[in-house]
């Protein structure tokens, strides 16, 4: 085969490697995929082992029965994201694959997935090794894939191999170096918008849910709550004489107290609940399918916590303080005024001598 023709068909299956890249990160863009979960790892391993497939579909015939192609760094792709247990599992795909749907069973066949499944073996003892720079592992891992693809096409092919190896592998080299340059540029890619994404909802101090998402949640909630003929309890917070620990102790002391008091607040809260930083020291509770006397209820065990817990500022000095709570429930309380009366009952707790609930 020509020289020219066998760099153009590996360019077609580089191409395709990077198609498939892009659209699974278009398909997960907004998820934060955990690799540690064993149907994740799988769901990868047959995920890339089925594009090796169809990359094989696209290889290069270099002599009789034997074929070349970027199977091997979609294996590669299987054990950077899931770990060795991934990349097995496209190796065995594609290894079954080349035995029994193309051309196979012969040599060069059994060759070529021998060299997969050690690929995924050495490429999982690297990812495993200690060093954790993300361009020496995958150099290593090309190193791999270079040294066993050029022994397999030599095992297969003999001495013929020989003028078209130095073009076959340089491809891969540089076609593997490409790819490790957009596996990284796309994962970088993905953690920043997934962190941009979470700092648009995301209360930036305490990690609760922000006044925009209290918004949201509000409506979500209520619509939800009328469909299902369910009540739904709204608490909301202030910090009693807030402004005084600012000036008494500085603004790091009463970031550190907002942290806390979050911390409190989710602690405090059903899985259900939605915990909101509203303002400044205002806090909101939402509390689906809860009724009056149980939001009263929740609400009195969240002040009492509060008003027993030490708070520890940054200089190791610890202070007590407490909070007002207003509460209201839907349907009760129509949707329009639910909020109004919320903060109107907060404000007779205020009123009405602090550290209370109304």
């Amino acid at each position: 085969m020509e020289v020219p023709l066998i760099v153009k068909e590996l360019i077609v299956n580089f191409a395709l490697l990077l198609a498939f890249l892009f659209a699974v990160s278009q398909l997960y863009k907004d998820e934060r995929l955990d690799f540690t979960k064993p149907w994740t790892r799988i769901k990868a391993g047959l995920a890339t082992g089925a594009f090796g497939i169809v990359l094989m579909y696209f290889s290069i015939p270099i002599a009789p029965q034997t074929i070349v192609d970027f199977r091997g760094y979609a294996v590669l792709l299987a054990v950077h994201f899931g770990g060795i247990y991934s990349g097995f599992i496209a190796a065995v795909l594609i290894a079954a694959a080349r035995i029994a749907l193309f051309g196979g069973p012969n040599l060069s066949a059994f060759i070529g997935a021998a060299n997969v499944l050690f690929i995924a073996l050495a490429g999982g003892l690297v990812l495993r090794s200690a060093d954790k720079r993300y361009w020496s592992r995958w150099t290593k891992m090309m190193a791999v894939l270079l040294v066993t693809t050029g022994a397999a096409i030599f095992s297969a092919i003999g001495t013929t191999s020989l003028p078209i190896m130095p073009v076959i592998l340089g491809t891969l080299a540089v076609g593997g170096f490409f790819i490790g340059y957009m596996v990284d540029y796309i994962v970088r890619a993905h953690q920043l918008f997934l962190l941009m994404k979470e700092a648009s909802h995301v209360d930036f101090l305490t990690g609760l849910n922000n006044h925009r998402t209290f918004d949201r949640l509000f409506n979500e909630l209520i619509q939800a709550a009328d469909r299902k003929q369910e009540e739904l309890s709204l608490l909301t917070l202030d910090i009693d004489y807030f402004k005084k620990i600012n000036d008494t102790y500085g603004h790091p002391a009463g970031d550190a107290v907002l942290q806390q008091i979050g911390v409190l607040l989710r602690d405090s809260s059903r899985r259900m609940d939605e915990v909101c930083r509203t303002g400044g020291e205002e806090f909101a509770v939402l509390l689906p399918d809860c009724g009056r006397k149980e939001a009263l209820h929740y609400a009195e065990q969240i002040r009492s916590r509060v008003e027993r817990h030490s708070f520890l500022l940054g200089d190791g000095k610890a202070i007590r303080l407490t909070i007002s709570i207003g509460a209201a429930t839907f349907p009760q309380v129509s949707p329009d005024l639910l909020i109004e009366e919320a903060d109107k009952a907060l404000y007779r707790a205020k009123h009405n001598g602090r550290n209370q609930v109304a």
